[in-house]
């Protein structure tokens, strides 16, 4: 009976100090050489997360390194930075570990050899301590998205292709996936959830899957793509070879669409400040429109959504705007001005005069005039419908000085309309 006493006193005596928080410490001044590990730790397989949790390293027994977890909140991560000092290289390291919240000491089956200076893990992806070993593949097995059925899927080496039904929104999408057990999914190093994280795919995204004890990490390109019908639907698009400003009506529009299309009519044809007046089918391709203007100025042409539909049945897609403005109205000069006053005159050799139209013309150069014979004419382009124009080597000229437009100019508006005949004479004492 007493034998049995003093046997379980002794294991309960054995059981505290095992469950004690050990007082490891480590007197670095007494090693030449260290290297570190950024690590985290897990026993049986629950990630540890107390800042009271902590690892050591041995080497042949004698504590080496230890150091307690820390809270990373940009990773929403715990890690312990654990530094590991040696006078040799490539000694052995063993790792214990301090779970708090059950108030034990496990040994971890992980080890290491000693290297001076090396630098093992990162924050993102740290060093496994842990009992038992985590599992360290990074594969896929399945991806698909919740409350969607996939037309295709297939995994290629690293790569994810998906097709989903055409009217499927890619901007917001639930990813549902199997992978590696304890394997994490991260995009943009966020943690994923599996039927819960939503992601925009209308581009190719980069998951990054790390195996359960983050030695492996293997990055996923997901591309995810809508279903091709075997019937394109009607893109419609209107062209003419005429400027966008003319003076000649009926004007001609050409019409090409991608597909055959099927109940178009000259009602379909959307205009302002003009009238459709005839619809020819040159083949199932193409079309031209006349059209009309109703009076001086802008007029417009185009075909709203949904006005044709191609052989399944499917509507076009909105055609492209034309915008033309019709002008019919013959150019004419405004005025002819001094530029400066008599008494600003510097050179007598030179006249200068501003020339002013009634809208933007073309074509005004130095023959569009007549002035003092043995005289140079410069033309200076102000804007649109403003011109200045230089007489010079005129000191020899005495009496009246004068300044035509020519009849035979070939001024004209940007439709194409000729100047009114103007002879407008400036004279100059």
């Amino acid at each position: 009976m007493r034998k049995a006493l003093l046997f379980l006193l002794f294991f309960q005596m054995s059981i505290n100090v095992h469950s004690q928080n050990p007082n490891w410490s480590v007197n670095a001044s007494n090693y030449q050489y260290s290297m570190t590990l950024t690590t985290f730790l897990n026993v049986n397989g629950t990630t540890l997360s107390s800042s009271n949790d902590k690892v050591a390293a041995f080497i042949n027994g004698e504590i080496r390194g230890v150091a307690n977890l820390e809270y990373i909140s940009i990773y929403n991560k715990h890690v312990a930075f654990l530094s590991i000092y040696a006078n040799t290289n490539n000694e052995v390291i063993t790792f214990k570990i301090y779970d708090s919240s059950n108030n034990t000491v496990i040994t971890s089956s992980e080890s290491e050899n000693f290297s001076i200076d090396k630098n093992i893990g990162g924050v993102f992806q740290s060093y496994s301590i842990a009992n038992p070993k985590l599992n360290n593949e990074s594969i896929v097995n399945t991806f698909s998205f919740k409350g969607i059925n996939s037309i295709s899927s297939s995994i290629t080496n690293n790569t994810i292709d998906i097709v989903l039904p055409k009217e499927t929104d890619l901007t917001n999408l639930v990813s549902v996936y199997e992978i590696s057990k304890g394997a994490n999914f991260f995009v943009n190093f966020q943690q994923q959830a599996s039927g819960e994280s939503s992601n925009n795919f209308s581009d190719s995204i980069t998951y990054q899957l790390v195996s359960e004890d983050q030695s492996n990490l293997i990055e996923y390109n997901i591309n995810v793509s809508l279903e091709v019908s075997n019937f394109d639907e009607p893109l419609l698009n209107i062209s003419s070879i005429s400027n966008s400003i003319i003076n000649l009506a009926p004007l001609v529009v050409n019409l090409k669409t991608n597909v055959p299309i099927y109940n178009f009519e000259i009602s379909d044809i959307i205009t302002s400040n003009a009238i459709s007046t005839s619809l020819n089918k040159i083949d199932d391709l193409n079309y031209t429109i006349q059209i009309v203007p109703i009076q001086q100025g802008s007029f417009t042409l185009e075909i709203p959504e949904n006005k044709v539909v191609n052989e399944e049945n499917e509507g076009n897609l909105a055609s492209n705007k034309l915008i033309f403005t019709y002008d019919i109205i013959n150019p004419y000069v405004l005025k002819i001005k001094r530029k400066n006053p008599i008494e600003e005159i510097v050179s007598t050799d030179q006249l200068e005069f501003v020339v002013t139209f009634s809208e933007a013309v073309e074509n005004v150069t130095s023959s569009s005039f007549e002035t003092i014979a043995n005289t140079t004419l410069n033309v200076t382009k102000e804007t649109d419908a403003v011109y200045s124009v230089l007489i010079s080597n005129i000191k020899n000229h005495t009496g009246v000085s004068t300044l035509n437009i020519k009849s035979d100019n070939n001024i004209k508006d940007k439709a194409g309309n000729i100047l009114i005949n103007s002879k407008i004479k400036i004279a100059q004492n």
